[in-house]
């Protein structure tokens, strides 16, 4: 199974991944509101940064390669596609 056939059946775009992931990584920094020397570290170091850098690319290729050599399956994929499927219908515009 493809990753790219599968965003397509449930009906994502490469900026719906990125939205996906985006949520993903404000998550995690939510987290890190009651400690801001992490989080100051984060962004400090530069590791936000190259979190952002090509995220929805290196996702994709990232899911397609654990799919390859069997490290996921089709559901746990479909899983992720699907919270993006809803976090794109509840996206506001």
């Amino acid at each position: 199974m493809r990753i790219r056939d599968l965003m397509e059946e449930y009906g994502l775009s490469i900026d719906d991944i990125r939205w996906y992931l985006a949520y993903e990584i404000t998550d995690t920094l939510r987290l890190l509101n009651d400690t801001p020397d992490d989080l100051t570290r984060l962004i400090w170091s530069g590791e936000l940064e190259a979190r952002l850098y090509d995220l929805e690319e290196r996702f994709l290729a990232s899911l397609q390669e654990e799919l390859d050599r069997g490290l996921t399956d089709e559901v746990a994929v479909r899983s992720r596609f699907e919270v993006a499927r809803l976090r794109k219908i509840r996206r506001p515009r």
